[in-house]
């Protein structure tokens, strides 16, 4: 049996080439199964990638509200992960959504 993390890390590289309207969907549901998940570094990074790829879609979609809120989980889930690609990449973006 494949271990979930790897799963959600797998489905969110695939998920990268999708266009924004389909990639909602996928995006939930990584999220739903990461956050069964117990806490952890892996876990917290993977959802703060969740999240800020669905940021980068609600505002692709015009759903600006929504993905201030997204951001703003991602970025959190960045910071106390403790991965510093993630990191990085949620303050790239950071200067887009403040």
């Amino acid at each position: 049996m494949q271990n979930p993390l790897d799963q959600a890390s797998r489905a969110l590289e695939a998920a990268a080439d999708k266009p924004p309207k389909e990639i909602m969907p996928f995006l939930e549901t990584i999220r739903l199964n990461l956050e069964a998940e117990p806490p952890g570094r892996e876990r917290d990074g993977l959802l703060a990638l969740a999240h800020l790829r669905s940021a980068q879609a609600l505002r692709a979609l015009g759903h600006e509200e929504k993905a201030q809120r997204a951001f703003m989980l991602g970025f959190s889930y960045a910071r106390t992960s403790g991965e510093q690609r993630v990191r990085c990449f949620a303050e790239h973006l950071q200067e887009s959504f403040v």
